[in-house]
Protein backbone atom coordinates (compact mmCIF):
# COMPACT_ATOMS: atom_id res chain seq x y z
CA UNK A 1 0.00 0.00 0.00
CA UNK A 2 0.92 3.31 -0.22
CA UNK A 3 3.08 4.52 2.19
CA UNK A 4 1.62 8.39 1.68
CA UNK A 5 -1.74 7.36 2.19
CA UNK A 6 -3.87 9.72 4.63
CA UNK A 7 -7.00 7.30 6.34
CA UNK A 8 -9.73 9.64 7.72
CA UNK A 9 -12.04 7.69 9.68
CA UNK A 10 -14.67 7.37 12.19
CA UNK A 11 -13.50 6.46 15.43
CA UNK A 12 -15.35 3.76 15.97
CA UNK A 13 -13.08 1.85 13.98
CA UNK A 14 -9.97 3.05 15.84
CA UNK A 15 -8.93 -0.01 16.90
CA UNK A 16 -9.18 -2.14 14.12
CA UNK A 17 -7.47 0.00 11.27
CA UNK A 18 -4.98 0.21 14.10
CA UNK A 19 -4.70 -3.46 14.03
CA UNK A 20 -4.60 -3.28 10.09
CA UNK A 21 -1.81 -0.44 10.80
CA UNK A 22 0.47 -2.30 13.07
CA UNK A 23 -0.25 -5.51 11.09
CA UNK A 24 1.64 -3.56 7.90
CA UNK A 25 -2.04 -4.34 6.03
CA UNK A 26 -1.92 -0.56 5.32
CA UNK A 27 0.31 2.42 5.72
CA UNK A 28 0.11 6.00 5.51
CA UNK A 29 -1.46 8.22 8.54
CA UNK A 30 -4.26 7.49 10.34
CA UNK A 31 -7.05 10.26 11.28
CA UNK A 32 -9.67 10.14 13.40
CA UNK A 33 -13.20 12.01 14.08
CA UNK A 34 -15.28 10.78 17.74
CA UNK A 35 -17.81 8.63 16.41
CA UNK A 36 -20.53 10.67 18.07
CA UNK A 37 -20.71 12.69 15.47
CA UNK A 38 -23.12 10.42 13.58
CA UNK A 39 -25.68 11.32 15.45
CA UNK A 40 -25.42 14.52 14.41
CA UNK A 41 -24.83 14.46 10.51
CA UNK A 42 -24.84 18.33 9.83
CA UNK A 43 -22.02 18.46 12.59
CA UNK A 44 -19.99 15.63 11.17
CA UNK A 45 -20.56 17.21 7.77
CA UNK A 46 -19.07 20.74 8.71
CA UNK A 47 -16.27 18.80 10.58
CA UNK A 48 -15.40 16.32 7.45
CA UNK A 49 -14.64 19.86 5.34
CA UNK A 50 -12.42 20.73 8.21
CA UNK A 51 -10.68 17.67 7.72
CA UNK A 52 -10.29 17.46 4.33
CA UNK A 53 -9.11 21.02 4.33
CA UNK A 54 -6.14 20.34 6.07
CA UNK A 55 -3.06 19.61 3.92
CA UNK A 56 -2.55 15.80 2.50
CA UNK A 57 0.28 13.94 1.27
CA UNK A 58 1.90 15.26 -1.43
CA UNK A 59 1.68 12.22 -4.76
CA UNK A 60 -0.44 10.92 -2.46
CA UNK A 61 -4.47 9.89 -1.61
CA UNK A 62 -6.35 10.56 1.44
CA UNK A 63 -9.50 7.99 1.71
CA UNK A 64 -12.65 8.75 3.70
CA UNK A 65 -13.41 5.35 5.75
CA UNK A 66 -17.39 6.77 6.34
CA UNK A 67 -20.71 5.08 4.57
CA UNK A 68 -23.23 7.35 4.10
CA UNK A 69 -23.36 9.00 7.69
CA UNK A 70 -24.36 12.75 5.98
CA UNK A 71 -26.21 14.03 3.05
CA UNK A 72 -23.37 15.68 1.15
CA UNK A 73 -20.75 12.78 1.51
CA UNK A 74 -20.70 11.87 -2.23
CA UNK A 75 -20.63 15.28 -2.82
CA UNK A 76 -17.47 15.82 -0.44
CA UNK A 77 -15.93 13.07 -2.42
CA UNK A 78 -16.18 15.23 -5.23
CA UNK A 79 -15.55 18.42 -3.94
CA UNK A 80 -11.60 17.36 -2.63
CA UNK A 81 -10.77 14.68 -5.01
CA UNK A 82 -10.28 11.90 -2.27
CA UNK A 83 -11.40 8.10 -1.94
CA UNK A 84 -13.66 7.28 -0.38
CA UNK A 85 -14.93 3.08 1.07
CA UNK A 86 -17.29 1.35 -1.34
CA UNK A 87 -20.06 0.71 1.81
CA UNK A 88 -22.98 2.07 3.54
CA UNK A 89 -22.14 2.22 7.12
CA UNK A 90 -19.04 1.07 9.23
CA UNK A 91 -21.10 -2.20 9.64
CA UNK A 92 -21.35 -2.90 6.12
CA UNK A 93 -17.15 -2.88 5.97
CA UNK A 94 -16.50 -5.44 8.81
CA UNK A 95 -19.50 -7.90 8.30
CA UNK A 96 -19.21 -7.99 4.30
CA UNK A 97 -22.18 -7.09 1.81
CA UNK A 98 -23.23 -10.35 1.89
CA UNK A 99 -23.56 -10.93 6.11
CA UNK A 100 -24.64 -7.59 6.07
CA UNK A 101 -27.49 -8.23 4.07
CA UNK A 102 -28.29 -11.18 5.74
CA UNK A 103 -28.35 -9.92 9.79
CA UNK A 104 -30.43 -6.94 8.29
CA UNK A 105 -32.78 -9.39 6.58
CA UNK A 106 -33.33 -10.82 10.12
CA UNK A 107 -33.85 -7.15 11.64
CA UNK A 108 -30.71 -7.57 13.38
CA UNK A 109 -29.54 -4.38 15.43
CA UNK A 110 -25.69 -4.30 15.23
CA UNK A 111 -23.26 -3.09 17.85
CA UNK A 112 -19.71 -2.24 16.96
CA UNK A 113 -17.61 -2.32 20.29
CA UNK A 114 -17.07 1.48 20.61
CA UNK A 115 -21.26 1.31 19.99
CA UNK A 116 -21.86 -1.30 22.22
CA UNK A 117 -19.49 0.91 25.17
CA UNK A 118 -21.29 4.00 24.47
CA UNK A 119 -24.95 2.92 24.16
CA UNK A 120 -26.16 4.82 27.42
CA UNK A 121 -24.83 7.77 25.59
CA UNK A 122 -26.25 7.52 22.64
CA UNK A 123 -29.96 5.71 23.28
CA UNK A 124 -30.10 7.61 26.48
CA UNK A 125 -28.49 11.12 25.85
CA UNK A 126 -28.47 11.57 21.99
CA UNK A 127 -31.83 9.54 21.05
CA UNK A 128 -33.52 10.93 24.56
CA UNK A 129 -35.34 7.54 24.38
CA UNK A 130 -36.65 6.50 27.60
CA UNK A 131 -36.98 2.56 28.86
CA UNK A 132 -40.27 1.98 27.72
CA UNK A 133 -39.99 4.03 24.45
CA UNK A 134 -37.01 2.11 23.43
CA UNK A 135 -38.50 -0.93 24.85
CA UNK A 136 -41.24 -0.53 22.15
CA UNK A 137 -39.23 0.94 19.37
CA UNK A 138 -36.57 -2.15 19.43
CA UNK A 139 -39.55 -5.01 19.29
CA UNK A 140 -40.97 -3.22 16.87
CA UNK A 141 -38.43 -2.97 14.36
CA UNK A 142 -35.60 -5.49 15.31
CA UNK A 143 -35.33 -8.96 16.37
CA UNK A 144 -31.93 -8.98 18.20
CA UNK A 145 -28.92 -7.10 18.96
CA UNK A 146 -26.00 -8.41 17.53
CA UNK A 147 -22.30 -7.56 19.03
CA UNK A 148 -19.36 -7.86 16.32
CA UNK A 149 -16.76 -9.05 18.22
CA UNK A 150 -13.05 -7.82 16.18
CA UNK A 151 -11.23 -9.80 19.04
CA UNK A 152 -9.53 -6.30 19.69
CA UNK A 153 -11.03 -5.33 22.69
CA UNK A 154 -12.18 -7.57 25.53
CA UNK A 155 -16.23 -8.11 25.03
CA UNK A 156 -18.02 -5.12 27.19
CA UNK A 157 -20.60 -8.11 28.49
CA UNK A 158 -22.13 -6.02 31.31
CA UNK A 159 -23.19 -3.47 28.95
CA UNK A 160 -24.36 -5.72 26.75
CA UNK A 161 -26.70 -7.04 29.06
CA UNK A 162 -27.60 -3.53 30.24
CA UNK A 163 -28.33 -2.45 26.60
CA UNK A 164 -30.27 -6.33 25.92
CA UNK A 165 -32.70 -5.36 29.28
CA UNK A 166 -33.29 -1.68 28.16
CA UNK A 167 -33.98 -3.02 24.88
CA UNK A 168 -35.85 -5.88 25.38
CA UNK A 169 -33.91 -7.61 23.01
CA UNK A 170 -31.96 -10.98 22.89
CA UNK A 171 -28.42 -10.37 22.64
CA UNK A 172 -25.70 -12.43 21.06
CA UNK A 173 -21.70 -11.98 20.02
CA UNK A 174 -20.47 -12.67 16.34
CA UNK A 175 -16.85 -13.41 15.96
CA UNK A 176 -15.70 -11.16 12.88
CA UNK A 177 -12.29 -10.70 11.40
CA UNK A 178 -11.08 -7.81 10.01
CA UNK A 179 -10.57 -9.06 5.98
CA UNK A 180 -13.84 -7.53 4.52
CA UNK A 181 -12.58 -4.47 6.05
CA UNK A 182 -9.09 -4.68 4.19
CA UNK A 183 -10.53 -5.60 1.10
CA UNK A 184 -12.40 -2.16 1.29
CA UNK A 185 -9.61 -0.72 2.07
CA UNK A 186 -7.45 -1.90 -0.49
CA UNK A 187 -9.83 -1.22 -3.04
CA UNK A 188 -10.55 2.62 -1.95
CA UNK A 189 -6.86 2.95 -2.18
CA UNK A 190 -6.58 1.58 -5.73
CA UNK A 191 -9.38 3.34 -6.75
CA UNK A 192 -8.67 6.72 -5.45
CA UNK A 193 -6.75 9.75 -7.14
CA UNK A 194 -2.94 10.59 -6.47
CA UNK A 195 -3.43 14.08 -4.93
CA UNK A 196 -1.43 17.07 -6.53
CA UNK A 197 1.39 19.15 -5.03
CA UNK A 198 -0.30 21.59 -2.20
CA UNK A 199 -4.27 20.31 -2.52
CA UNK A 200 -6.36 20.81 0.44
CA UNK A 201 -9.69 21.33 -0.82
CA UNK A 202 -12.20 21.99 -3.77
Amino acid sequence: MNASTVWLSCGVLRDELGELYRQGQISGELRFLDSMLHMDPLQLQTKLKESLGQPGPSGGRLILVYGDCCGRMLDLVREYRVGRVNAINCAQMLLGRTRYRELMKAESFILLPEWARRWKEIIQTELGLSADVAHDLMRENRSELVYLNTGLAPVPRLELAECAAYTGLPCRIEPVGLDQLLNFLVEAESAASIRSKGEVGP
